[in-house]
């Protein structure tokens, strides 16, 4: 158990360590034990994926995200853990869920103006989420960060 939980901790931090040094939200409290494994043909090109048995993140998906607007993937790594936080398989709740945790962490505000602009500018209408605009101003509403 203790082996198996440093790993997921080790993983996460590795992945959250991506973005700058500037503080940011990780996991807390049972999220902790969500196993986090790196594989990129398991994410089905996101980010990162979470299901019953922990979550998949993809490195370089973070990375290309991250080119295209500096710190965005942050958002989404954390809308993952928001998945099974609330254990739901609603996108606008884990969005919500995502929202409300990085409007309370230091420099969180900065992470969902990111992740904005991201989706702003790449974001596609999906039935789950509605149109880019829906789903900014959804998490807008959620975080009620002034964004």
């Amino acid at each position: 158990m203790f082996k198996a939980r440093f790993l997921a901790v080790s993983a996460c931090a590795g992945i959250l360590s991506c973005a700058p040094a500037r503080a940011q939200w990780s996991p807390v409290g049972g999220l902790l034990n969500v196993a986090v494994t790196q594989n990129c043909t398991l994410t089905s090109g996101n980010i990162a994926t979470a299901t019953r048995d922990g979550m998949f993140l993809c490195p370089a998906r973070a990375e290309l995200v991250d080119s295209q607007v500096k710190d965005a993937s942050h958002f989404y790594v954390v809308h993952e853990y928001g998945l099974l936080a609330i254990r739901t398989n609603s996108d606008k709740l884990a969005d919500c869920w995502a929202a409300h945790q990085l409007a309370r962490a230091p420099n969180g505000p900065h992470y969902v103006k990111q992740w904005i602009t991201h989706w702003s500018n790449y974001g596609m209408t999906r039935p789950t989420l509605g149109t880019p605009a829906q789903r900014i101003a959804n998490v807008r509403a959620c975080c009620a960060c002034g964004i």
